[in-house]
């Protein structure tokens, strides 16, 4: 692919992005948060902010009222230094973030023993509001509803639940258990089970667009080793559209142990897509980012090794 080609691309998505992403500009400033904020002490100036978002699509208007709502609901929190706003993740979020980092930079392969974690929220004295409530934190969470009122996932942690359950006041009204499918003979088995109460098969033809949409990029990044970084700006923008479009497919994503998986899974694919355009474009992005970015302790520093390290796992050593 020709340089002139490979730039026409990137232009076409990004002025696609640029139209698409005002509709939904706290999802692209929470992604700022988690892909840049964070890598760089997790605090930043809303001037910063505005400045960063800009060559993305939202104007200031559009980022001083996301900031409002992130605020609002408990995602971010504000202090004041004279005339100047400074922002950082509450802990819950980043507690939050932190976890779903290890999943978009971080190769994971999840052991299986093969039993299933299922909870039962049908019992009497959950009211409707409650349910509803119960139904989509418990989904967020990555659990499938395996019938009405009972979710299940192979491998998830319970110790969310258990929070869960504690602030909805129904702990003493849920029941949870550990199963294991007795034949896998009869019945619709795992994997079937699976790709009807996952919905794997939408999930997959996500991801393929996903791969569908970058891989030209990628393979044209190939031949550009060391020309990718004349544009910071530009190296800037695709990063962060890549990782906002990545993570609006995995906050679907239950996080499934392979052998539930179809094989090639298109999820494991689209990370390597990922990871080879990240570290392509990460050096120039930094520069540009830290020509911008200023915390209370004045401009951005250089990222530390873990937030170089990002995605280098799921690359083959030079």
């Amino acid at each position: 692919m020709a340089t002139s080609d490979f730039e026409s691309r990137c232009r076409r998505m990004t002025s696609r992005f640029q139209r698409e992403v005002p509709r939904r500009t706290p999802s692209l400033i929470a992604t700022l948060f988690g892909d840049v904020v964070e890598a760089h002490g997790g605090e930043i100036s809303l001037g910063s902010l505005i400045r960063l978002a800009a060559p993305l699509g939202p104007n200031e208007r559009l980022v001083r009222t996301s900031v409002y709502r992130l605020a609002q609901d408990g995602w971010i929190t504000g202090t004041r230094r004279g005339r100047r706003s400074f922002y950082r993740l509450t802990d819950s979020a980043r507690e939050r973030v932190s976890g779903f980092d290890r999943r978009i930079y971080y190769l994971r392969r999840r052991h299986w023993d093969g039993h299933w974690r299922l909870l039962f929220t049908g019992t009497q004295g959950i009211d409707a509001e409650q349910r509803a409530e119960l139904r989509k934190r418990l989904t967020w969470l990555g659990f499938g509803i395996i019938a009405p009122n009972v979710y299940g996932h192979p491998t998830a942690s319970l110790e969310p639940v258990w929070e869960l359950f504690e602030e909805l006041g129904v702990s003493d009204r849920t029941v949870a258990m550990r199963a294991a499918s007795y034949d896998e003979i009869h019945g619709l088995g795992n994997r079937e089970m699976v790709r009807q109460c996952f919905r794997t098969d939408e999930l997959g033809q996500e991801y393929r667009q996903f791969i569908q949409r970058y891989r030209p990029l990628a393979a044209a990044l190939e031949g550009k080793r060391g020309r990718i970084g004349r544009d910071p700006e530009a190296c800037f923008i695709l990063r962060i559209m890549l990782i906002h479009q990545y993570r609006h497919i995995l906050l679907k994503d239950p996080d499934l142990p392979a052998p539930l998986l179809p094989d090639p899974w298109a999820g494991h694919q689209a990370q390597r897509l990922c990871a080879v355009i990240y570290r392509a474009v990460l050096p120039a992005s930094e520069e540009y980012i830290l020509g911008i970015g200023e915390d209370r302790e004045g401009p951005f520093r250089d990222i530390g090794e873990k937030h170089r390290d990002r995605f280098a796992g799921l690359l083959p050593a030079p």
